[in-house]
């Protein structure tokens, strides 16, 4: 697997301020991850990089290569090389970059393959959500989500023959004014009558389905992934002078769900479960010094990194369960939501809780 960097504009202070409400002034390098050429990648594979050459660093990000110059490809954020899911973070101009929607609903293809094997790829399967027998609403239910893949992953070309009256290609948009993809509802374009509409779908999946399907299987390789878990913790209480540091609660109640939620995790250890299911605060030792220049106070937000192992299973036949263990009982302790400010690390297992 190659590595390479990619660079974007910096981020604009300013913008960052309104889109995630804080002040951070720091620069971060970019990761960004070419996978095999087939679209694949592996955990062993990611390993971090920076190129010093390049002035303007982006944010951390992953990039899943297309399987041809029909698509596009997949980047979603990263942190020390490796997926970042739950509370994200977006500086300017790079929710152009990212393409999260592409990335889970190509895993979601990849775990729901019973549902997808009840597709119909004939002709589109319409309004059986009521009526029909359960392989009909999983025909419509996966034809719907390729639809979906399709928007999120074709090129813009491409997008052209599949989601545009051909008479009309030259005008068609698929962005909206800040850049990002719109979503595309109609196979064939807006307007088109249902013979056009299922051309347009069976010519979609007469030639890119196996595609999508066999980059969907480069994913989670071994049926589970290593990743971070960022959740936004909030400050409990004043600095305490006596033990040193600061009690650090709401580890898994505030928002930031990328992927993950909290209601997923598996705690096996005590400590564990006494955060998940008791919801303790965990103390985090900081000297007085350095605690003296983070100023923080009551409520003020605290960004908690878990290494966990994701291992999703279907949870029904159009939903994907996305169950998460501890990877690692280091818990890492972020002033910032851009993971530059490290404030400290506590080992989940050996650390004081309290009520």
């Amino acid at each position: 697997m190659n590595l390479e960097v990619k660079a974007e504009e910096a981020a604009n202070n300013t913008t960052d301020d309104i889109l995630n409400g804080q002040n951070d002034k720091t620069t971060t390098y970019p990761v960004a991850i070419s996978p095999s050429n087939d679209g694949g990648a592996t955990t062993a594979s990611y390993k971090p990089s920076k190129d010093t050459n390049v002035i303007d660093m982006d944010q951390e990000v992953l990039r899943f290569s297309a399987p041809s110059k029909d698509f596009r490809d997949i980047v979603i954020q990263s942190h020390k090389g490796i997926p970042r899911y739950g509370q994200l973070h977006f500086k300017r101009n790079t929710h152009k970059l990212i393409t999260n929607k592409a990335y889970k609903a190509l895993l979601e293809m990849r775990f729901l393959k019973e549902t997808f094997n009840d597709m119909d790829r004939s002709k589109l399967t319409k309004n059986q959500n009521s009526t029909g027998g359960l392989s009909k609403k999983n025909s419509e239910f996966a034809q719907n989500h390729v639809r979906i893949l399709a928007g999120e992953t074709l090129s813009d070309d491409k997008l052209k023959d599949y989601f545009c009256d051909t008479e009309l290609a030259s005008t068609c948009n698929f962005y909206n004014p800040s850049g990002e993809r719109i979503n595309v509802s109609y196979w064939g374009g807006i307007g088109n009558n249902e013979f056009a509409q299922n051309r347009s779908y069976t010519g979609f999946v007469k030639n890119y389905f196996n595609t999508l399907k066999d980059w969907s299987q480069t994913l989670y390789a071994d049926g589970s992934e290593v990743a971070y878990y960022v959740v936004k913790g909030l400050v409990a209480e004043k600095y305490d002078f006596k033990e040193k540091g600061y009690w650090i609660g709401n580890l898994f109640s505030i928002g930031g769900d990328y992927i993950l939620d909290h209601s997923n995790f598996l705690p096996y250890t005590e400590n564990e479960k006494a955060i998940k299911h008791q919801r303790k605060k965990i103390f985090l030792p900081i000297d007085a010094q350095k605690a003296e220049n983070y100023r923080l106070i009551p409520r003020s937000p605290v960004f908690v990194v878990f290494k966990v192992r994701v291992n999703p299973k279907p949870y029904n036949s159009t939903s994907v369960i996305w169950e998460y263990e501890l990877e690692s009982p280091i818990l890492e302790f972020y002033k910032d939501v851009d993971l530059t400010d490290i404030m400290g690390e506590v080992d989940i297992n050996t650390a004081n809780l309290k009520q």
